[in-house]
C-alpha cells in the first residue's frame, strides 16, 4: 500500500461544535460513545488480519479497539494535529504500533492507493464534512467487496428549521435524517446499504467517557474547555442550554453499513 503526500486542510474553519470541548482537553466526543462503536463493530465482522481504515480517529480509542480485540492492521487517520498526538500516545501505552499506522490527511483527499484497504469505519465526522467527497473517497480506496461502516448524528424526526440553523450556522454541522443518510450512502456507489437508528442515553454517553478516558483525563477535559472563552461564550449560556434540552427529542445516532461491489 502505497501512501501519497496530502497537505491537511481543515474544513468548517472558524466554527466551534460541543466537540471543541473534549479536543482541548484531549479527548473526543461522539453520539453514542464507545457503546456506538460497538454496535458498529458487530456489524463488521472482522477477521484476523484485516486490512482497516479508520477515518477521523480521534484520540485512536477505536484504532486501538480493533487493534488489540480484533487482531486488525489499522490506518488511523485525522486531520487534527491534537488528536493524531492523542491517538499516538494511546497507541504507545497499549502496545499497538506494530498494528496501527497513523497519519494526518484530510478525510476529503485520501492519501491512499486504489483497492487499497479491505474495510473502512467513519465515526461522527461527515456531519463536519462533504459527506459525498468523503464516501466517494473511501469507495475508491476500498477492495471490491468490501464494507464500509459508520456512526453518524441523525434526525430522528423532521426537525424545526431552528435546530437546523442551530446546527448549521453555529456549528457548521450539516445532519440529515436516516433516509438522506441512506441515499448519500448509495450514491457514492455502494450497495446493500443497511441502517439503525438509536436515541441519545446520557448516561451511557457520561458512561462512554469514563470508560474510555477515565475520570481523572475527563474532568480534565471539562476544566479545559470552559476555560476557552470562545467555547464557553458559544455554548454555555442559557440560550444554548435551553435549546439543547428542547431539540434532544430530534437528535441520535445512526449506524449505517454498506458494501462496494466492484
Amino acid at each position: 500500500m502505497s501512501i501519497k503526500n496530502n497537505q491537511p486542510k481543515h474544513q468548517g474553519e472558524g466554527k466551534f461544535s460541543p466537540f471543541d470541548i473534549w479536543e482541548k482537553g484531549g479527548l473526543t466526543e461522539h453520539l453514542g460513545g464507545v457503546y456506538a462503536t460497538q454496535r458498529l463493530l458487530t456489524r463488521c465482522h472482522l477477521t484476523a488480519g484485516q486490512q482497516v481504515l479508520d477515518v477521523g480517529c480521534g484520540t485512536g480509542f477505536t484504532a486501538c479497539s480493533l487493534a488489540k480485540d480484533h487482531q486488525a492492521q489499522v490506518i488511523a487517520l485525522d486531520i487534527n494535529p491534537r488528536s493524531i498526538s492523542e491517538a499516538r500516545k494511546r497507541v504507545s501505552t497499549q502496545c499497538a504500533h506494530r498494528q496501527v499506522r497513523i497519519i494526518q490527511a484530510d478525510a476529503h483527499r485520501l492519501p491512499l492507493s486504489d483497492a487499497s484497504v479491505e474495510m473502512a469505519i467513519i465515526e461522527s465526522i461527515l456531519v463536519f464534512c462533504d459527506a459525498a467527497t468523503v464516501l466517494t473517497g473511501i469507495h475508491r480506496v476500498l477492495k471490491p467487496c468490501s464494507i464500509l461502516a459508520f456512526n453518524e448524528f441523525t434526525f430522528l424526526k423532521p426537525p424545526p428549521v431552528s435546530l437546523v440553523s442551530l446546527l448549521t450556522g453555529t456549528m457548521g454541522i450539516h445532519a440529515f435524517q436516516q433516509d438522506e443518510w441512506e441515499s448519500i450512502f448509495c450514491k457514492a456507489g455502494f450497495a446493500d446499504v443497511t441502517s439503525s437508528i438509536h436515541k441519545i442515553n446520557l448516561w451511557e454517553q457520561l458512561a462512554s467517557h469514563l470508560k474510555a478516558d477515565g475520570v481523572k483525563n475527563y474532568l480534565t477535559a471539562i476544566r479545559t474547555g470552559v476555560k476557552d472563552t470562545s467555547i464557553r461564550g458559544t455554548f454555555l449560556n442559557k440560550e444554548m442550554l435551553a435549546a439543547a434540552r428542547d431539540f434532544l427529542p430530534y437528535v441520535g445516532y445512526g449506524i449505517y453499513t454498506g458494501k462496494k461491489l466492484q
